[in-house]
């Protein structure tokens, strides 16, 4: 019975982390390797989707793709042997198909394709070698072939560990260091960042303005339209407050429902005025959730770093107290420190 075909998505070279030319500089060794052992003028590396046939990146080529049932690769995957010798092209039952498809656009003669298996059996593709005449391979050179295909597919399954553990560091990362529901650093990274900010700004002797905002009677939200409205406004309230912010500014979940952010190289009054457009942006309308919808306001704190110190707790607690100084004069407001 012939192994299914794996099929993946749009560019498998990209999927399997094959676009690097560390890959193209091994698979150019193992080609031209295959190329020797054979005689054959010309060998490639292919990987199949549904429609088309990849012919991965090399030192001298550029990756392409070509119509699956143009390419002699289609009949090595349809194959029940590992690999397809057709000495001439044009007069083996397997390829004459596609001989006459390609008549006039290829010099394609004599074709071999070693098949690449995935750790189940699945076909991802061949190693291939090409001849303008018609070439024979011995039972020697078959084994060879054969053998440098498994090489081949060992720098493939290499390269998909590396981009699989690569893709699993970096959503550790984010884990580590975003808030799930917000996509805003967590607590811990946003001090982070603030810290790294405020050394910088130290050393160019800049100015730097802490901010901790607040979402106005936040509870009441929940308790009124359920943890999932107070979910939704959250949300909301930190896409409003990230598309009011600067490129270099930084903003961070540190609490149920309460927003830091670090102003570079801004000193208090251009900080007043900035935080007064951001409270204006995030009460401009309501957030609508179930049909509902749900008046926001927040308020508030801004505290200026001192020239002399780079405590980012401290100038976060007098941003603190500032915000409560808004809350307790009504809300929805911006005070400093």
């Amino acid at each position: 019975m012939t192994q299914p075909v794996a099929h993946a998505p749009s560019n498998p070279m990209e999927a399997l982390g094959l676009l690097d030319p560390q890959t193209a500089a091994d698979l150019d060794v193992l080609t031209r390797m295959a190329a020797l052992v054979t005689g054959a003028p010309r060998a490639f590396v292919t990987l199949a989707d549904t429609d088309r046939v990849w012919h991965l990146p090399s030192a001298t080529e550029a990756p392409r793709a070509g119509r699956r049932e143009e390419t002699y690769c289609s009949a090595a995957l349809a194959a029940e042997d590992d690999v397809l010798v057709a000495a001439d092209v044009r007069h083996d039952e397997r390829t004459r198909a596609i001989a006459a498809r390609l008549s006039g656009s290829s010099q394609t003669v004599a074709y071999a394709g070693a098949l690449l298996r995935d750790d189940k059996g699945s076909k991802l593709g061949t190693l291939c070698v090409t001849d303008t005449v018609p070439h024979p391979l011995t039972d020697d050179q078959v084994q060879l072939l054969r053998g440098l295909a498994r090489q081949v597919m060992h720098v493939i399954s290499l390269r998909k560990t590396q981009k699989e553990l690569t893709e699993a560091l970096e959503k550790m990362t984010r884990l580590a260091t975003t808030d799930e529901l917000t996509g805003l650093l967590n607590r811990r990274a946003f001090f982070e960042h603030a810290r790294q900010l405020g050394k910088l700004v130290q050393r160019q002797s800049g100015a730097m303005s802490l901010v901790v905002v607040d979402i106005d009677h936040f509870k009441r939200v929940n308790d009124t339209h359920g943890h999932a409205a107070g979910d939704a406004v959250l949300a909301e309230v930190a896409r409003r407050l990230g598309g009011a912010l600067r490129e270099s500014d930084v903003i961070g979940r540190i609490g149920g429902e309460e927003f830091a952010i670090a102003l570079p190289f801004t000193a208090l009054d251009r900080a007043l005025a900035l935080m007064e457009k951001l409270r204006q942006a995030v009460r401009r309308q309501p957030v609508t959730f179930d049909n509902e919808a749900i008046g926001i306001s927040v308020s508030v704190g801004v505290a200026q770093i001192d020239a002399e110190a780079t405590d980012i707790s401290a100038t976060l607690r007098r941003a603190d107290e500032a915000l409560y100084q808004a809350k307790a004069a009504g809300r929805d407001l911006v005070m400093a420190a």
